[in-house]
């Protein structure tokens, strides 16, 4: 009788589509081991405790954690890692005999496809679209590895705008970081100082919400994050969009144009993952055969008009 495999999986809402577990699955097939990761689609956010609890019950070794649950399920750790502390957010949680451990991995893997452009970066200012669990990470990585001069928040809520570089402030004080309203043209001003400019909301994402016999069509959110007439864009800057589908959102795709640097959310999918895969197994994931195998399904689903939510997972 064959053992039964080891259960990963990721917890949030509305992602059945989520690259995670062919990128987690194709990891283990590679390396052998005897896991399965799956997705747990947790609705209404009233039973999140419960499957929280479930983790331990089931002895499900571990999970991530995605929008809208990066911030909530802090409270549930029986610890955290220095840096989820540091974020109050978690993307990664190990169930260690018994103790759920949350950890934030997007703070590394936000970090590792940008390690080459450091020089660009530090000294100069920042602008980060958004204020959720992944604009903390985004942040938080800024502030540890790349020393930028300062760094701009832009949202459309300005409470939640001032809420977010208020407690950054107050546990960094030399750290220079304050909130815009992102409204249109007011922007562009911020935005021609900025060498790294990131987006680390939705904005952009292609999604479909197909009924049982109806076809999947293809959306894309109307936002625009960046206006091409803005002309804001030029070879010393960096756009760096944390969504991965498309690979080419309309934010990159008009930097690239206009002669900047790009970075695409699937790079930050990735590496998040790579860490990830990490704290659970102990081993390191083939990222350049999972680089292939998710490239190739994001060109399949490309031609066949499947597009569906994605965002960090």
């Amino acid at each position: 009788m064959s053992q039964a495999k080891k259960i990963l999986g990721l917890i949030g809402h509305e992602i059945d589509y989520s690259l995670s577990p062919l990128m987690h699955n194709t990891a283990a097939e590679a390396l052998g081991l005897d896991v399965f990761y799956t997705i747990f689609d947790v609705y209404p956010p009233e039973n999140l405790s419960d499957a929280l609890y479930g983790i331990r019950a089931l002895d499900i070794m571990g999970v991530n954690v995605t929008i809208p649950y990066k911030e909530q399920v802090v409270r549930y750790m029986d610890s955290l890692s220095a840096e989820a502390s540091e974020v109050r957010a978690v993307n990664t949680i190990l169930n260690h005999e018994g103790n759920l451990i949350g950890y934030n991995t997007d703070i590394y893997g936000f970090s590792e496809p940008l390690k080459s452009y450091k020089d660009q970066i530090e000294g100069h200012a920042v602008a980060v679209y958004g204020t959720g669990g992944a604009a903390r990470a985004v942040v938080q990585a800024l502030k540890q590895y790349f020393n930028p001069s300062k760094v701009y928040i832009l949202a459309r809520d300005e409470g939640k705008g001032g809420a977010f570089v208020d407690r950054f402030k107050r546990r960094s004080k030399n750290m220079k970081i304050s909130a815009v309203e992102m409204t249109d043209e007011s922007v562009v001003p911020i935005l021609e100082e900025c060498r790294l400019i990131v987006n680390s909301t939705p904005i952009g994402t292609h999604h479909h919400s197909p009924s049982a016999n109806q076809t999947a069509t293809a959306i894309t959110k109307p936002d625009p994050l960046v206006l091409p007439e803005w002309k804001i864009w030029n070879s010393d800057k960096i756009a760096y969009d944390l969504v991965y589908r498309p690979q080419m959102t309309d934010f990159l795709s008009v930097a690239k144009k206009e002669g900047a640097q790009i970075v695409s959310g699937l790079e930050m999918l990735i590496h998040q993952g790579a860490k990830s895969f990490e704290i659970w197994t102990g081993k390191e994931m083939p990222i350049e055969k999972v680089r292939a195998i998710l490239l190739a399904k994001l060109d399949e689903q490309a031609h066949t008009n499947e597009l569906p939510t994605a965002h960090l997972k």
